[in-house]
């Protein structure tokens, strides 16, 4: 996914209205293969800030989120990761976020409609060379159409 279609889709995710009793919208944006680390700063939204997660910021993160500033939009680029849930210390303000990816293993993912989580994207990426070579030959519009005839591509 290039960076203008990354701003473009982000900027929609801003704009939507906010659910009941939310003052701001933070989204995190997980990139564990740190494909777009060098693109962050060509990453200027309309309607948020964004951070970065180094490993060394996470507390001054946190109490950014939670204490300094309620009313501000955040995008959070985690390049992060946690083996134990224990070491994060920003889950609990994951668990009321949004989650973006930008990567292709999520991107196959999303179109095949299977569950975001650690043990299924281990899967699909184990399996790439495959999902790459059945993803390749055909366009968006030819999967949309298989799927909405519910044959398997």
């Amino acid at each position: 996914m290039d960076t203008d279609k990354i701003i473009q889709d982000l900027n929609r995710r801003f704009a939507v209205l906010l659910p009941e009793f939310y003052q701001c919208r933070i989204i995190f944006w997980y990139d564990e293969d740190k494909e777009f680390e060098d693109k962050l700063d060509e990453v200027v939204l309309e309607n948020a800030k964004v951070i970065e997660l180094t490993g060394n910021n996470v507390f001054s993160v946190k109490k950014l989120l939670s204490v300094d500033d309620l009313t501000t939009n955040y995008l959070v680029y985690s390049p992060c990761v946690y083996n134990r849930p224990d070491d994060n210390w920003l889950l609990d303000v994951e668990l009321y976020s949004e989650e973006f990816r930008a990567d292709l293993i999520s991107i196959w993912m999303d179109e095949m409609r299977l569950i975001l989580n650690p043990s299924m994207r281990k899967q699909v990426k184990n399996y790439r060379a495959y999902f790459n070579a059945l993803f390749t030959g055909i366009t968006i519009e030819e999967r949309t159409e298989l799927r909405w005839k519910n044959v398997a591509y």
